[in-house]
């Protein structure tokens, strides 16, 4: 009987792991930047964020881990890699790698863009 338990106990146990490891993380609510321009380090970019407006409504959709300032990214594409050019984007935050810059450079938050949401091409 005690084996039989053990199997049970077993089983739910593999059961539980496989639910959790299937559920996928919620995409990014997009938020406004604007682009500012080139960052210290060859291809990385600064976006400076504007209010999001999903967490200003309130809303139940997952706004993501950054709320608002200036971060770098990397991967933005090149046809929006101009500055001035205000987007909508999806972010996340890399923490992987980040620019390598001089200690006298601001360093801002390392992001990957997501999804490019809407952009106006103002130039």
């Amino acid at each position: 009987m005690k084996s039989v338990w053990c199997i049970i106990l077993l089983y739910l146990a593999l059961a539980m792991l496989a639910i959790s490891c299937t559920e996928t993380n919620p995409e990014p609510a997009c938020t406004n930047a604007e682009v500012i321009g080139q960052d210290c380090a060859n291809g990385w970019y600064i976006l400076k964020l504007g209010n999001n407006p999903a967490a200003e409504r309130g809303a139940a959709k997952y706004t993501g881990q950054l709320q608002g300032g200036f971060v770098t990214t990397d991967n933005l594409p090149t046809n929006l890699q101009q500055p001035g050019l205000k987007i909508k984007v999806a972010l996340e935050i890399n923490a992987a790698y980040s620019p390598r810059c001089l200690a006298t450079a601001v360093l801002y938050t390392a992001v990957k863009v997501k999804n490019i949401c809407e952009s106006s091409n103002a130039r």
